[in-house]
């Protein structure tokens, strides 16, 4: 099956990996452009979140030759270490490749399984790589498969019934410290994407003392009047710090806004009361090195795992039930992708048999004897000579597509391409 996934996860890689491979929102664009420039990528897609960083490729020749291609482009040529990447990611090719494509988008994969928002992010990431020129017909048909299958999944099981997502699990985490959290003074850093997930996790928790602030102060103003709430100025965030009790940081910076020597002088300023911290932007937006100071407690994504687990036992058997959904629809996909491995074939053979019947139909009708015909008797004579040779050739034809849907399609397009003299650089797709 043509399609391979090259990635990292909160499985597989902490976040201080994955912060370090993360590719920015405004260069995706340009990465899946770039990544199809080379000659053994036939179509990419790249998904960068704060718990994953996947690069979905179709190649144009052996799968061999796209692992190092991948590694090359996403490590290598970005000044990052290759054996740590190595170390991180997992290679999945065929089905296991759509499995892993279509349970990512049902949020199976998730640290918070039934969040979301990763369905969101999926279909962001598909639009710019359209937007790159990119996808193809093998990424497009799986992809809309993934979505189909995300949204059954969401209407026909309890996997989503109750609404979560990082921002939540953040939420959970802040209520646990602090038991009454509805009456904590509460701190968002951040209204993009996830900031307004995690607002919404708020509201919903009751809180009702909550700053916004943001670079953009008219997103600052318009989450905090969404909610009844106050904005404030960022460059108000260290009188906010000394306010607060409780941090939700989720800005979309390339480097950390808080640091080790500008939260010690808050704590003094604070008098030394506890200040917790819940870091769930990726690249990270607090510094690690700030947990270790006295009476600061530090959060980031891969802390909320411990919260999310207690949520998939709460899930599992909604979770088998989309499993199950899921299996049937790779099942179904992988059915096509197969047959798309005999395409090349299928129209290689076509184009053959068309270029020697227009030969020697030609030959035939400048002979003498057929000199006579006009026109209408001329195209009569061509489509008799081509409906004989789509009879011949339709056996054959609709037994490549057979196996190639039951597995074996390979081995007989070899042999086909021996018996019609198709020499494997005439394939086309």
């Amino acid at each position: 099956m043509p399609l391979v996934v090259l990635g990292m996860n909160h499985k597989t890689a902490p976040v201080v990996v994955r912060e370090s491979f993360a590719v920015p929102g405004d260069a995706l664009e340009d990465f899946d452009r770039e990544l199809c420039e080379d000659p053994s990528i036939a179509e990419a897609m790249v998904v960068s979140t704060c718990n994953r960083v996947e690069v979905y490729a179709v190649p144009k020749g052996p799968i061999d030759a796209l692992k190092p291609a991948l590694v090359r482009r996403l490590g290598t040529e970005r000044g990052l270490d290759a054996m740590q990447l190595d170390r991180h990611t997992y290679f999945l090719t065929g089905e296991e490749a759509v499995r892993h494509v279509m349970r990512v988008c049902a949020s199976l994969d998730s640290l918070v399984v039934g969040e979301a928002q990763i369905l969101g992010q999926v279909k962001d990431a598909m639009t710019v790589a359209r937007d790159a020129a990119t996808i193809g017909p093998v990424l497009d048909r799986t992809l809309q498969a993934a979505f189909h299958t995300a949204k059954a999944v969401r209407t026909d099981t309890e996997i989503a019934r109750a609404t979560v997502s990082i921002g939540s699990v953040a939420v959970d985490l802040a209520r646990r410290i602090f038991p009454r959290l509805a009456e904590t003074r509460v701190l968002v850093v951040g209204a993009g994407k996830m900031g307004r997930v995690t607002a919404r996790s708020l509201a919903s928790a009751g809180v009702e003392r909550v700053y916004v602030t943001n670079r953009s102060r008219e997103k600052a103003i318009a989450l905090a009047n969404e909610h009844g709430w106050h904005a404030r100025d960022y460059s108000e965030l260290d009188d906010l710090l000394t306010q607060v009790d409780v941090v939700l940081s989720c800005t979309g910076a390339s480097r950390p806004i808080l640091d080790v020597s500008r939260i010690k002088p808050i704590i003094r300023r604070r008098k030394y009361r506890p200040l917790f911290l819940v870091d769930i932007a990726v690249p990270r937006d607090i510094e690690p090195a700030v947990g270790d100071l006295d009476t600061v407690y530090l959060y980031n994504v891969d802390d909320l795992e411990a919260v999310s687990r207690e949520n998939l036992e709460k899930r599992k058997e909604e979770a088998a039930e989309a499993e199950a959904m899921v299996e049937r629809a790779v099942a179904e996909i992988a059915s096509w992708h197969r047959g798309q491995s005999v395409k090349p074939t299928v129209v290689a053979i076509r184009r053959h048999a068309d270029a020697v019947t227009e030969v020697e139909v030609e030959k035939a009708l400048a002979k003498k004897q057929l000199a006579d015909l006009d026109d209408k008797q001329r195209a009569a004579v061509k489509a008799a000579v081509r409906g004989v040779v789509n009879k011949l050739l339709h056996p054959s034809m609709a037994a490549l597509r057979e196996h190639a849907e039951s597995g074996d399609g390979a081995e007989l397009a070899a042999h086909a391409r021996l018996l019609f003299g198709i020499n494997s650089e005439d394939d086309a797709s």
